[in-house]
């Protein structure tokens, strides 16, 4: 019989110092909007509009503050949600968007110590020379600047620590406070979210297994000069060390620095959508985190500099066919076929299912009338999408969503946002077209 593992009094108190600040935040930010909405209905101020400007500016300045003491999970789901631009208010999209690339490091003597580990090395007998100060901390780990001994330009990504037991406590925190909301709004079922989360967020913290990523979503580029990924440096790299090539560029949604630059923001757009269609449809291998901070753009051509391939999804065998199978039962119209193709795809239900594919396609069907008249899908179409098939999927009886489908759809989410930003109107029929006839890779 094993004995139960010794956690020591230091981190004991630290857990329950996440449970209560996460606590704290998010019950003021519920509480907050409920009173809000509470006003809104039954007071009427006239002054509405600036309450709810007041109240976002509030509570995302709170999720902030929570997530940059907390980082770990806390961090990687505000910079998810700090990169949707078409979902979000501005005043969260401004606050929360300042975590995709500016989180607070950890001191250099703690980088140190996680590389010289790792590596079995002092530092410098690896490199020529290494940044003290980060040009990039994220929420599982910092990115420094470095020349190796050779001359090669690199840039090191360096893991935090302490970051899988944080990550291990946040869940446990979460479920818990989601579980709670989930009673209390019947119509709102946060768990999906936090079943992505437990499934994916452990992947990215092994970073041999994000070199491999790179690698593959490279070798499926190799035919195009406008698109980049860095080249790994395999013998300096380890579970919490990845070693890189060095790419510079501008951050994808700085639309003033890349208009300084001479770059069109709208075609930068329309290259980003083109390079997730040829990942989805013509190789079935995608990365599934392209948020801003893990985007640049080199203006000398302008190339689409792809970084951070922790998190990445291999599609199933036939999910091509049945993408296309359901485009074509779109474009028939024929509510009944497409709800069977979604079946095709994936979806699970209990007895009785059939009935609420039916209803998710009809509110597609809609939407993909509106593409076909407009040649390209608007923002409103996306909230719609947002709001209505949510709903229709609690009211009925359909039990599992497949998890390629949720990293699709939260890729194709992060990408919304940020072609929002660039101001791009994708025609998407024109564009996704020849990727979808394509040759399978």
């Amino acid at each position: 019989m094993s004995q139960p593992s010794f956690v020591s009094p230091r981190v004991l108190a630290e857990r329950a110092y996440r449970a209560r600040r996460i606590s704290q935040t998010f019950g003021r930010v519920y509480l907050g909007t409920k009173a809000t909405q509470w006003i809104e209905g039954h007071l009427r101020p006239p002054d509405m509009e600036r309450r709810w400007a007041r109240l976002h500016r509030d509570n995302a300045r709170a999720v902030y503050d929570a997530a940059v003491d907390l980082r770990g999970l806390i961090l990687k789901g505000c910079q998810f949600l700090g990169a949707r631009a078409d979902v979000l208010p501005d005043e969260w999209v401004e606050r929360l968007g300042a975590l995709q690339d500016r989180v607070p490091a950890h001191p250099f003597p703690v980088v140190r110590r996680t590389v010289e580990r790792e590596l079995r090395a002092p530092l410098e007998s690896l490199f020529a020379s290494f940044s003290r100060e980060p040009i990039a901390s994220a929420s599982l780990a910092q990115v420094h600047e470095a020349t190796l001994r050779n001359g090669r330009h690199v840039a090191v990504k360096v893991q935090y620590p302490e970051i899988r037991k944080l990550v291990h406590g946040d869940l446990a925190n979460l479920r818990f406070l989601f579980r709670a909301v989930g009673l209390l709004e019947r119509d709102f079922d946060p768990m999906p979210l936090i079943d992505e989360l437990g499934t994916y967020v452990p992947l990215e913290l092994d970073f041999e297994n994000e070199g491999r990523n790179a690698e593959i979503v490279a070798g499926h580029f190799a035919h195009r000069d406008d698109i980049a990924v860095p080249e790994i440096v395999w013998d300096l790299t380890t579970r919490r060390v990845l070693v890189m090539e060095f790419q510079s560029g501008i951050k994808i949604d700085d639309v003033s620095g890349l208009r300084a630059a001479g770059v069109d923001p709208a075609r930068v757009g329309e290259l980003l959508t083109e390079a997730f269609c040829e990942q989805i449809l013509v190789h079935g291998f995608f990365h599934a985190d392209p948020h801003p901070g893990n985007l640049l753009v080199d203006p000398d051509g302008p190339r689409l500099v792809m970084l951070d391939f922790g998190l990445t999804k291999d599609l199933p065998e036939r999910f091509r066919e049945g993408i296309l199978g359901f485009v074509a039962s779109l474009v028939q119209g024929d509510v009944d076929a497409m709800g069977r193709a979604l079946r095709d795809l994936g979806f699970e239900m209990r007895e009785g299912g059939e009935e609420a594919l039916r209803e998710v396609a009809s509110v597609l069907l809609r939407v993909g009338q509106e593409v076909r008249e407009r040649g390209r899908l608007d923002p409103e179409s996306v909230a719609r999408l947002r709001d209505e098939i949510p709903a229709t999927l609690r009211r009925n009886s359909l039990v599992r969503v497949p998890h390629h489908l949720v990293l699709l759809g939260r890729a194709i989410g992060l990408l919304s946002g940020v072609t929002t930003a660039l101001g791009a109107r994708i025609d998407w029929i024109r564009t996704v077209m020849p990727y979808a006839f394509a040759s399978r890779s």
